[in-house]
């Protein structure tokens, strides 16, 4: 029973065998193959090669059928099906099914001769798809017919070449498929199996010559040099054992090759022999080939790689010619030619430059590719400014530009324009910086050519500018300006060109023109100040004073007196404050206007200092700076109170107390009595410019809000005026009160032409607590010269004669003179405080006496004659008691009166002579 079930067991398989390969078949046909038909193909293919020759010997013909129209099949759907796996499983499918039709009959020569086909036709396509696995599958079976039809007696002379040619095409394969397995040992043993060379027609040779040309090429890109030299040499000795004219049209090519790279190879290898080998194939490839490309390329590698550098590079450069002369211009071949002639340039720029020109002018002048002309430029330009080997280098770059302008019809494109200028823009620094200006002009002359017409408006800008300043360097004033003539409006607007302007004015001692510079910089629209700060460093240079205060002012201005954060503003704003302050010390003509940007500055400093004091990361303004400012303020303005407009001063002494007031409140208590006493003297000197202002002010607003600021600086000292009056001794308490007693005068002032009447009262008040007797006589003719009420004049003066008379008694004059004007007020207005009055100034003359003074003879006769005409005045008016009362009053002071009684005898004479009424 086993041996039945056995067989049972095998005609199954073969019958799965063959259903598949129709199913397979008919799967391709329809389009509709599915992905598990390569797992499918590898596991048939295992069954086909288990199946027994006699398993299959009752179905050869369905084997042999089924298998070759696989095989035809899948020469047919190679180019639609792109599972390269799937058709090399297939094909050693179907060859594996030719193989068992064949090995189960064993059937003819013929036979035999074609499944060997076959199987060497699939082991080379699986070797070319890098299934190696397959491709040993069908290398293996193959060895079997091969080995058979060897041992046959072949007789026909046509089948007996054509197994020879079949067997040098198996051993090829066997070669191919060990290298591609990384066997090149098992690939050696191969080969030296091989018929000689002589022995083989000239298709096998040809093949194997491939073979291992392709061996050799796979070994030099792995660097293994003497196995690429090895292999080469092989292919090279197997075709030259060859007829060339039995050999096919590319065997010439082949051959071409393999010592091209046989050459690589050995000069590579490094060593004197091989190069030696090396150069005696390039000459064998000279004399057969010519001036083909490669093989000028192959002379240029071996003298670009001389160790030694025995060869000159006129031999480079003779070869790179031939190949700039002859060579057909592809991108390849173009990027080829520049590659050496940067590779000459570093053995002779000058030469280098040869192959260049007869590169741009002789191919490519005309050429459609005007992208390689541009490169071809650029690289000669790139040569030139980074080589110190020209003598006449600017002329032979015009004279090449010329050409160019003239023979070609396009200028530059922007972007190669842009590269060229590059270049040269490097050389023009670095002459500039080197100060040889005359060089640096060529340069700039150069890179202004017809040629770099796409340059842009900016970069011609660019290079103007750099003309003016090479000019500047030479001191040709007059160059520079001509250069400026020449430039567009836009390039003249530019701040950068009247940065430029800007120093030629300074040179030329042109003021206007450098003020017109300084106000187009700083009307810019960005806010970078940086040409401004340089105009100041320029003016500085010169030496001109007045440019670097103007230039200075006008950064300020630019930042609004701000400054950006690299900037210490309150250095810009020190040094700017002493030119302008030495400007006004040197009178020159501008001195109102320094005077008045002095000021302006002290402002804006002052701002900017209480704006930085409230961060306090970006403070800049340190309690030195603000001591800095608010003494220099202070100072400045004490000294030019005299001499300034009194509102100039005002402003500068107004900003001192600003400072003041930003001082921290955790200074020393030395220094805040110190600036405490420094706030008193701004004000007082505040008070002083104010009341002058006021009084020289003719619009009557105006002078009202002088009078009104008067008062709140006058407010702003009393409170801080008696703790230092409490604090000083001596001559500074005395000097310190007397500002005080000044200063109320002014309030006392301010009060009366502001109508404040209700003022005067604690003014006067105030004055008492001073003790100065002096303030009364002010503040009297204030008094009398305002337009006060009658009642508050007669209040307010009496009450300054009463105070004058309790504090200073000695002038008496002064007291008769206002009780004068008194009294002239209260007789038509209030007879009760005339009367009072009266007997003040009888009280007053008796004191004199008694004191050995005299009252006024002619004040106390005035008063007298004047009480009695009022007396006078009653009786006619039928008053007689007030006619008596009066008349009494200035008898009594008649008596007073020195001059022997005469007075009161003649108002005594007129006083008995009144009748009265009954």
């Amino acid at each position: 029973m086993t041996p039945i079930l056995k067989h049972t067991e095998k005609e199954n398989r073969l019958h799965k065998l063959l259903a598949f390969a129709k199913h397979l078949e008919v799967s391709l046909t329809s389009g509709t193959a599915i992905a598990p038909f390569p797992a499918d193909l590898h596991r048939e293919i295992d069954n086909a090669i288990a199946i027994q020759n006699a398993a299959a010997a009752s179905r050869r013909a369905e084997l042999d059928k089924q298998g070759t129209r696989l095989w035809n099949l899948a020469s047919k759907v190679k180019n639609s099906v792109k599972d390269e796996e799937l058709l090399c499983s297939m094909r050693v499918f179907a060859f594996l099914l030719l193989d068992c039709a064949q090995r189960c009959t064993h059937g003819t020569t013929a036979n035999d001769i074609r499944v060997l086909k076959s199987s060497l036709r699939t082991s080379k396509y699986c070797i070319g798809q890098r299934r190696l696995s397959l491709a040993e599958i069908a290398i293996e079976r193959a060895a079997v017919y091969e080995e058979k039809l060897k041992n046959e007696r072949v007789t026909s002379p046509d089948e007996k070449q054509l197994v020879s040619r079949l067997s040098n095409e198996y051993m090829t394969l066997r070669i191919a498929l060990a290298w591609r397995q990384d066997r090149l040992d098992l690939a050696k043993l191969m080969f030296a199996r091989v018929d000689s060379a002589n022995d083989l027609e000239p298709a096998s040779a040809e093949e194997l010559a491939d073979t291992l040309f392709e061996i050799g090429k796979s070994q030099i890109n792995g660097s293994r040099w003497a196995d690429a030299i090895h292999w080469l040499e092989k292919a090279y000795d197997v075709l030259a054992g060859q007829s060339l004219e039995a050999l096919s049209s590319n065997a010439g090519e082949l051959q071409t090759s393999i010592l091209h790279s046989t050459a690589r190879a050995l000069m590579k290898e490094g060593d004197e022999g091989s190069r030696t080998k090396a150069w005696n194939i390039v000459r064998q490839l000279t004399i057969n080939c010519g001036d083909r490309l490669a093989v000028l390329l192959l002379k240029l590698d071996l003298l670009g790689t001389d160790p030694d550098q025995i060869t000159s590079p006129q031999d480079y450069c003779h070869v790179l010619q031939r190949i700039v002369r002859t060579a057909h211009l592809t991108d390849s071949n173009f990027k080829t030619i520049i590659h050496h002639a940067h590779k000459l340039r570093s053995r002779s720029p000058l030469m280098a430059h040869e192959v260049l020109v007869i590169l741009l002018t002789e191919r490519l002048l005309g050429a459609e590719e005007h992208k390689w002309q541009e490169k071809v430029l650029v690289t000669i330009l790139w040569n030139f400014t980074t080589s110190t080997e020209f003598l006449d280098i600017l002329s032979s770059l015009d004279k090449l530009l010329d050409t160019l302008a003239a023979r070609s019809t396009n200028t530059l494109s922007p972007a190669a324009t842009h590269a060229a200028q590059i270049l040269l823009w490097k050389r023009i620094e670095t002459n500039y910086n080197q100060q040889a200006y005359e060089a640096a002009e060529g340069w700039c002359q150069l890179s202004l050519h017809a040629e770099f017409g796409n340059s842009g408006a900016l970069n011609i800008g660019k290079l103007q500018r750099k003309l003016i300043l090479c000019a500047l360097g030479r001191s040709d004033i007059g160059k520079a300006r001509e250069i400026y003539g020449q430039m567009s409006t836009s390039n003249k607007k530019d701040p950068s060109t009247q940065y430029l302007l800007y120093k030629v004015a300074l040179r030329s001692r042109d003021p206007d023109l450098a003020t017109e510079c300084l106000d187009t910089i700083c009307n810019a629209s960005d806010k970078d100040a940086t040409l401004l700060y340089a105009c100041v460093l320029e003016a500085q240079q010169v030496g001109d004073q007045s440019q670097m205060v103007t230039s200075l002012q006008r950064v300020l201005q630019k930042y609004d007196y701000s400054a950006p954060n690299e900037v210490h503003l309150p250095a810009l704003l020190r040094c700017t404050a002493r030119l302008l302050i030495r400007e006004v010390e040197n009178s020159s003509s501008q001195v109102a206007k320094a005077i008045d940007d002095i000021c302006k500055l002290f402002e804006a400093a002052a701002t900017q200092a209480k704006a930085s004091r409230r961060d306090a990361v970006t403070n800049d303004f340190s309690l030195a700076e603000l001591d800095w400012f608010s003494r220099n303020s202070y100072n400045l303005g004490l000294k030019a109170c005299t001499k300034w407009d009194p509102g100039q001063t005002l402003r500068l002494v107004q900003s001192c107390i600003k400072f003041i007031d930003l001082y921290p409140a955790t200074v020393d208590t030395s220094v805040v009595a110190d600036l405490s006493l420094r706030r008193l003297f701004c004000d007082f000197l505040c008070g002083s410019l104010l009341v002058v202002l006021a009084r020289n002010e003719d619009k009557v607003e105006e002078q009202l809000q002088n009078y009104l600021n008067l008062r709140k600086v006058v407010d702003d000292f009393r409170k801080h005026a008696k703790d230092q009056i409490n604090r000083l001794e001596g001559g500074a308490r005395d000097d310190l009160q007397h500002k005080y007693s000044t200063l109320l005068a002014f309030d006392y002032e301010a009060a009366a032409r502001l109508k404040a009447w209700t003022s005067l009262d604690s003014v006067i008040k105030e004055s008492q607590e001073l003790g100065d007797p002096n303030i009364y006589e002010t503040l009297a003719d204030i008094t009398l010269s305002s337009e006060a009420p009658s009642d508050i004049m007669i209040k307010t003066l009496q009450q300054i004669i009463n105070i004058t008379w309790q504090y200073d008694n000695t002038n008496i004059d002064k007291l008769a003179r206002w009780i004068r004007c008194l009294f002239s007020l209260a007789l038509t207005s209030n007879t009760e405080t005339a009367e009072q009055l009266l007997n003040q100034v009888a009280s007053i003359a008796e004191s004199c006496r008694k004191q050995a003074m005299v009252y006024p003879a002619e004040e106390l006769e005035w008063l007298t004659t004047t009480t009695f005409n009022r007396a006078i005045d009653f009786y006619c008016s039928s008053q007689d008691a007030a006619c008596r009362r009066w008349a009494e009053r200035a008898l009594g002071l008649a008596v007073l009166c020195d001059d022997g009684v005469q007075l009161h005898e003649v108002l005594q004479g007129k006083y008995q002579g009144l009748a009265w009424h009954e």
